[in-house]
């Protein structure tokens, strides 16, 4: 009985798993991409259309001096989206790195009162806009609407969109 010969791995794969190795001298993007695609490719020998972004996009460590500057300009008043955004990293990054040092993170402040809230409610319920209503009170829309479920408003859904459950 040959077992050895059902058994082993085949020699185009046995190539094609030593062309994916970490070692020796990378080959140029070029090249990777064709091998890519060449076995990515069906039985009928086309290559699937790939679109959308990475599922693993490159991740930006900050370097200790990184670090010691959020956490001066947060002390100083910067917001985590802020500080993410003028150091290309996700707000989580921000919030680990502030919790890691022990820094109390400031609570949000909230931006309308129990009082503009019902006024602005009155007013959404006489047909005006979440939008419209959302500019005279200086606030985002995705805040009022969050003022308005937190206060037990409904929100009507919006035109040509079905109700959202």
């Amino acid at each position: 009985m040959d077992l050895w010969g059902r058994l082993s791995n085949p020699r185009r794969v046995v190539k094609s798993l030593a062309e994916q190795g970490s070692r020796g001298p990378r080959r140029p993007l070029q090249h990777r991409k064709e091998a890519q695609n060449r076995a990515s490719a069906g039985s009928s020998g086309t290559v699937p259309k790939q679109e959308g972004r990475l599922s693993n996009p490159v991740q930006r460590r900050l370097s200790e001096r990184d670090v010691d500057e959020l956490v001066t300009a947060y002390l100083a008043s910067s917001s985590i989206d802020s500080l993410a955004a003028q150091l290309a990293v996700n707000r989580t990054t921000i919030i680990s790195h502030l919790d890691r040092r022990g820094i109390e993170r400031r609570k949000s402040v909230r931006k309308m009162t129990d009082r503009s809230v019902r006024q602005a409610a009155k007013r959404y319920r006489t047909g005006e806009s979440l939008k419209a209503i959302a500019v005279q009170f200086d606030v985002d829309g995705r805040t009022l609407a969050r003022e308005f479920r937190r206060a037990g408003v409904r929100i009507r859904p919006r035109r040509g969109r079905p109700p959202s459950t």
